[in-house]
């Protein structure tokens, strides 16, 4: 299949697209890997303190309403 860019010399060669591509890619993963090595490992276990962020919802819930 003929396309018009296949003859066009200011356009990269497919093998110059794909190293092009793969270092995308490579400067992708070395970020990625630097990035999770200067985060904070997370802990699997709840700290003691947890129950003050979470939403509780009590055993025994109370209605309040007026009844006309």
């Amino acid at each position: 299949m003929y396309r018009q860019y296949d003859n066009n010399p200011d356009l990269p060669t497919p093998e110059q697209r794909r190293r092009d591509i793969a270092a995308i890619l490579a400067a992708g993963i070395l970020r990625l890997r630097a990035r999770a090595a200067l985060a904070p490992a997370k802990s699997l276990e709840k700290p003691e303190n947890s129950a003050a962020n979470e939403l509780e919802v009590p055993a025994k819930t109370v209605l309040s309403g007026h009844r006309g």
